[in-house]
């Protein structure tokens, strides 16, 4: 009898892991071969590049490279930092960078990111320009976004994102498990933030295309660590439209993985905290995208002796394949063909790092960038 219960309850978990992202995958197919964001003969000009850093250390290689190419490319950008950062001395001397320095005793009760971005568009913003935030080891790769505006702003969209690509930092593992971006990109955000036109899994902070005047009504007022969702979360309650731009943007990857579980684990927190108060619809996506993943995970490799046994094999192949098949792509990218070998290792790693930000996450998480 206990036994029955035993199988009953693996073939359950199987079969909802299976069918969930089962169809969270085709919906995500669908989106791959018939979204195409549309596009305008005429440049939008009415378009600033903000860089938002922490200015430290940590980031002093990516951040100078990042700067030096985007005004190379667009001729000014903007860097906002806070009044005590580390690199501000050297900072002042940089031509062509916009310095919007955040004061040590504004609101002390934000944090990371958000307080920067909220002091931005309290005393900067201007509600008729758009505004292209990027991190401090983002490097925008085409300018497509540029002519998408003028046809989404005259359709009232407000926000977009582009496509992640990876770029090596001293990691390979790191490198490799990142491509889960670019993939989730094409194929899941692209369905919600494109298709749909509405970010019900969040947006990235990584290349954020936003309208300012979207920028002045929400902000970045709340305590948070991931002030990306929080955003995309007021934009889904609101009912204001997004679209996912079809330019790519080179994100670094981490370099460790002792790096990269921190910063999954700060975004995993953070969207788990911010998933109170989000509407119904947006919580039922999060919910289920993140069941199979870890359903996938555990029947794939606790499970699979006993689901061979009992016959039900096949229906690991839907829960599977899509990481899997991104890890492998990964390590095709990263020319190291010996990594395959570490594949049915990555999804634990992924799954660590969540159990990590729960435990062990409660402020804003900053990387090596270097």
């Amino acid at each position: 009898m206990v036994r029955n219960y035993v199988v009953d309850g693996i073939t359950a978990i199987i079969l909802i892991s299976a069918f969930s992202y089962s169809l969270l995958v085709s919906m995500g197919m669908f989106s791959y071969l018939v979204y195409k964001p549309r596009r305008s003969s005429v440049r939008a000009r009415n378009v600033e590049i903000v860089v938002v850093s922490k200015a430290d250390e940590r980031v002093k290689n990516s951040l100078f490279e990042v700067l030096k190419y985007h005004t190379r490319r667009y001729g000014r950008v903007t860097l906002v930092v806070d009044e005590e950062a580390p690199l501000l001395p050297r900072l002042r001397e940089l031509k062509g960078v916009k310095l919007v320095v955040v004061p040590s005793n504004y609101r002390r009760d934000l944090v990371g990111k958000g307080r920067a971005l909220q002091y931005f568009v309290e005393h900067f913003v201007d509600p008729s320009k758009w505004y292209v935030f990027i991190d401090d080891d983002n490097i925008i790769i085409d300018d497509s976004f540029l002519y998408e505006i003028p046809v989404y702003e005259s359709l009232n969209y407000v926000a977009a994102n582009g496509v992640l690509m990876p770029r090596p930092g001293r990691s390979t593992v790191a490198y490799i498990m990142d491509w889960i971006r670019f993939v989730d990109d094409l194929f899941l955000f692209r369905f919600f933030t494109g298709l749909l036109g509405k970010p019900l899994l969040g947006l990235h902070g990584d290349l954020l295309v936003v309208k300012g005047s979207a920028l002045r009504e929400i902000g970045f007022s709340k305590r948070t660590l991931t002030e990306d969702f929080e955003f995309a979360k007021e934009l889904v309650k609101r009912g204001y439209k997004t679209w996912q731009s079809s330019t790519k943007v080179s994100i670094r990857s981490p370099n460790s993985v002792k790096d990269l579980i921190a910063q999954r684990g700060r975004w995993f927190k953070g969207v788990v905290m911010g998933m109170r108060g989000s509407p119904l619809l947006m919580k039922i996506t999060i919910i289920v995208r993140g069941l199979t993943f870890t359903v996938g995970v555990i029947v794939l490799m606790l499970l699979l002796p006993a689901i061979s046994y009992i016959g039900y094999a096949w229906f690991i192949v839907p829960a599977s394949f899509y990481y899997a098949g991104t890890y492998i792509y990964g390590v095709y990218n990263s020319r190291k063909l010996y990594m395959l070998l570490l594949v049915p290792f990555f999804g634990f790693i992924e799954a660590a790092s969540r159990v990590y930000g729960l435990v062990n996450v409660n402020n804003y998480v900053v990387i090596d960038k270097n």
